[in-house]
Order: structure tokens, then sequence, then C-alpha cells
């Protein structure tokens, strides 16, 4: 141990001796000795030229050290005027629509939202868009980069925060609690199940308490799927911005990429390798502002339907249903009467057919059964004939001409070929499934096949009661010709009678006869005498 102790001091004695002499040729030669340009500079009040360099390596990709109590991290700052145009839109213009995203918030967070501040609802909005180092949401997942974006009057400004190393996330972390007291509605895509998520277990993972949680978040995910699902291939921000708000991103680095680029820069130390993330994540900040443009615009109706009409009818009855969905009742109808008219008003419809029966089920919930039969009839005209055409119009006539119009006839035409459209289509199922079936040997039934089994025997069930119905409809019918028949007869016999007595006093027997006549007035005769018809009696339940 003692000799360990020796060689290490004799190691530092000459490294020492070493260093002395080098000190003593430097300023043999004229040169400075360490240490005094450094105190020289200080004393001028230079700054040390190696903080310099570190403030100009990000300058390269526009971003800069931000110093605070809670310790350094870099920050990168942008800011649109009122009249930049991302794509379609001016981002100034959501200063008179963001009133109307109040729609997009739950209840309770909407009026803690309109109470929390008495600034304009657009300058309390906070976007956020984060770069993680994977797609998890356990411990090992941190936002290395949280893009915000925030209103101060028309203009728009855009701030992302960069940790070097996991010893600058507390600070990035309480700078971004500042900004949420400062603006505390949330805007995201799929920030709810995503983002937000992730960020708030940082705050646990660092052990701070986050006490400016956000009163209001909305995620704008769930509007573009009740919009775009099914006239989009794919709801991610990049195609929703593309199709939809018309940016073009040209050479952009995927979001995949971002934690690769990473940690190639924690390995090199090379700023400019994050130069790519950065703009991506900009790009995403400004795409919110962009879609809060769009959807303020489409509640206070100054994205007139007809714009979504380019898109398709498709994307029209989803705009409808949407704004059903929120509560913009008045707005719904409008688009979907347009939509009806201009449904039963086209010569063709082929690429148009899968909204008519979603929109006729929405015309039967609002109570007007004209436009759902309406529509239920264009589907037949154009779908009858197929195989795979649905049951659904079919029967329901058969239930709107049933209980609605008391047509029994009419409606047991509709149910009788409502069964007769299943039979022929399940004709062909069986026909293909005879030679599988016979190998396989008896099998049990599937869902499927129970599902068709029971609809059958519903349909046999309506058509016995219908033919009921239409027969005693029938039947009642020849009870009053023939009732009447006999009054007429009878009156006739009266008159007769009465001509042939004296003109002062008519005959005893002639009184009689009228008075035997009247106990055999039929039973159906005196119901109806008591205000009741026929087919009123027949159409109470059996």
């Amino acid at each position: 141990m003692n000799s360990l102790k020796e060689r290490l001091l004799r190691h530092k004695k000459s490294i020492a001796g070493t260093q002395e002499r080098e000190e003593e040729v430097k300023i043999l030669v004229g040169e400075e000795p360490p240490g005094s340009a450094e105190e020289g500079r200080a004393a001028h009040g230079e700054s040390n030229p190696e903080s310099a360099a570190e403030l100009d390596e990000w300058s390269v990709v526009g971003a800069a050290m931000e110093h605070t109590e809670w310790g350094d991290f870099v920050i990168r700052r942008r800011t649109y005027e009122a009249g930049f145009r991302h794509g379609k839109y001016e981002l100034g213009r959501l200063s008179s629509c963001a009133e109307e995203l109040f729609a997009l918030l739950e209840p309770a967070a909407g009026s803690a939202a309109s109470n929390r501040s008495a600034a304009p609802f657009h300058e309390r909005l906070l976007f956020l868009d984060t770069e993680t180092t994977g797609l998890g949401h356990g411990a090992g997942n941190v936002p290395f980069m949280v893009g915000v974006g925030f209103y101060q009057g028309n203009q728009y400004h855009i701030e992302q925060m960069l940790i070097r190393h996991p010893g600058e996330e507390s600070a990035m972390l309480a700078y971004l609690e500042q900004k949420l007291a400062a603006h505390p509605v949330l805007i995201s895509y799929n920030g709810k199940s995503f983002d937000w998520p992730i960020v708030k277990n940082r705050y646990i993972m660092n052990r701070m308490e986050l006490a400016a949680e956000p009163v209001g978040h909305i995620d704008f995910l769930h509007p573009s799927r009740s919009l775009w699902k099914h006239t989009l291939p794919s709801c991610r921000l990049g195609r929703v911005e593309e199709e939809r708000l018309g940016v073009q991103r040209e050479e952009d680095v995927p979001g995949s990429l971002a934690p690769t680029l990473y940690f190639q820069y924690l390995a090199q130390r090379d700023p400019s390798v994050l130069e790519g993330v950065f703009v991506h994540n900009e790009l995403d900040v400004l795409s919110l502002a962009g879609l809060a443009v769009l959807f303020g615009c489409l509640l206070n109706g100054s994205y007139d339907w007809s714009h979504a009409r380019l898109f398709g009818l498709e994307e029209c009855f989803r705009l409808g249903l949407w704004l059903d969905k929120i509560g913009r009742s008045d707005m719904a109808d409008t688009v979907m009467n347009a939509l009806t008219e201009e449904l039963l008003v086209a010569d063709e419809l082929a690429s148009e057919e899968p909204c008519l029966l979603p929109l006729a089920q929405f015309c039967k919930r609002r109570g007007r059964y004209t436009q759902a039969c309406s529509l239920w009839s264009r589907y037949i005209a154009l779908k009858g004939g197929r195989a795979t055409a649905s049951l659904e119009p079919y029967i329901e006539l058969s239930m709107y001409y049933e209980h609605k119009e008391k047509q029994w006839e009419r409606a047991l035409a509709y149910a009788q070929d409502a069964l007769d459209h299943l039979w022929r289509r399940d004709a062909l199922k069986r026909s293909g499934e005879r030679k599988s079936s016979a190998l396989s040997g008896n099998r049990a039934k599937g869902k499927e096949e129970r599902e068709e089994d029971a609809e059958v025997v519903s349909l046999h069930k309506r058509i016995e009661r219908l033919r009921r119905k239409a027969t005693r409809v029938t039947d009642a019918i020849e009870h009053e010709v023939s009732d009447s028949l006999l009054l007429t007869k009878s009156s006739a016999r009266t008159r007769t009678k009465l001509s042939s007595g004296s003109a002062g006093q008519a005959p005893t027997s002639v009184a009689q006869g009228a008075t035997s006549a009247a106990p055999r007035v039929p039973q159906s005769t005196r119901k109806r005498k008591s205000g009741l018809s026929a087919a009123e009696q027949l159409s109470m339940p059996l």
C-alpha cells in the first residue's frame, strides 16, 4: 500500500515539474502564461471564448442557450405575423373564430376556460407538439424537444425547447409550466393519448409538482377522424395538412427519424444534425394553428358546406354528422337537407351510394319520414337488383307503411320483397359453401348464419302479421259493403210500405216491421255509430 502511494506521489511530482518547465519555456519565447489571457479578458469585461463558442454553435439552427434559475437548455424562437398564410389559411384569422372552439371542449372544461382569464380566447390557447426518444409511455421515453405555439395579439409565436442531456430536463419542464400558466387551454394532435401523458409523466420522474395543469384540452385528432376517416387514406397530421390545409412539405424529416437524429447528436455533438428535427416540429405546431382556423371557420359558418362538397358527398355527410354530434343541429340540418336534395335529383350516384342509407337513418331520427322514404326508395332503385344490396330499405319501408300509414298491403309487399331478396342472396352463399360443408361434415353454425336465421324468422313473423291485418281489412270492407246493401234494401221496403198506406197514419205492420228490423243491424254497424271505423279498430294491437 505504501509503495503504491509513493509511486502516485512521484507521478504527480513529475507532471507538475513538466508543467512548470513548459510554462518557463513559454515565458522565455514570449508567450503568455496560462490563465493570463482569461484573467485579462475578465478584467476588461470580455466573455469566455468557450461560452461564446457554445452560443455560436446553436446559431446554425437558429437557436440559443436559455439560462434560468432551474438550469440551462436550448431554445429556438419564431414569430409569425397575422397575415402569414400556412397553406390555405391565415393564422391571424383565428382571433375572429377562436370562441367557436369552446364546442370542442368538455362542458366543465369549457366553463373553466372561459372564466379563467379575461384575455381573448385565442390568447389562452397553447399548441403543443413533442419529439420523443421512442413511442412508448414508459419511463425510458423522454421528450427531448417540446414545441409550443401561442398568440400574443394577432402574432403567432413558436418556441421549441431542446435538452442536450437529461440534466437539463427539469429546467425545460419549469419553463413549460410557466407557458401553461399563461395559456391554460391545451391544443394538440393525438396529445390526449401520447404527448401530454408523456410530458406529465416527466414531471413525476423529476419530482416536480405541476401546479398549473391545463383547464381544458382539445385533441384535433378526434374531429379529424369524424370528418375525414372515410375520405382520407390516413388521419395522420401530415396527411391531413396536405389534403385539407393545402400544406406541401419539401424534404421534410419524418417524425420517425427524430429519435435517430437525436442519438446521433448525442454521439457527435453537432447541432446541425438536429436542424431537420427543428423544422419538422415547427411545421407541426404551425399546422395545429391552421387546423384551429379551419375548425373555427366550420363552426361559425364562414366555411360553407359547399366547400366540403368538393371532396365528395360522403364528406358532406360526415360534416353534417359531426356538426350534429357537437350540438350544432341547425347547421347539421342545413347540410343534410342540401345533401338529400342532391342525392334525390342526381341521375347517377355510382360513387355516392354508401351515404344513402346512413342519411336516411338520420332523416328518420329527425322525424322527416318523407325524405327517409324517398332515400330508401332511391337505394332500392339503384341497388335493388344486386345480390349484395342491403335489406334495410325494404324492412324500413315495410315498418313505415305498417305503423305510420296503416297501409297493410303495401307494407306486406315490401316485407315479401325483403324475404325474396334474402333468399336470393343466401342461395349464392349456400351454393359456394355446399362442397366445403360436404367435405368437412356437419359443423356448428357460425354467428352470421345464426343472425341470418333470426332475420328469416323475423321476416316470416312480420309477413304473417301483415297478412292477418290485410285479411281483416278485406273482411271488414266486405262486411261494410254487405251492411250498406242491407240498409239500402230495408229503407227501400220501408218507403214502399209507407207509400202504400194512408197519408196521415202509418200502418201498424209497417211500424212493427221497422221496429223488428232494428235488432238485425250487424254489430259492425253499431261500432261504426260509436265513432270508430273498421280500419281504426284494426290498427289496435292484436
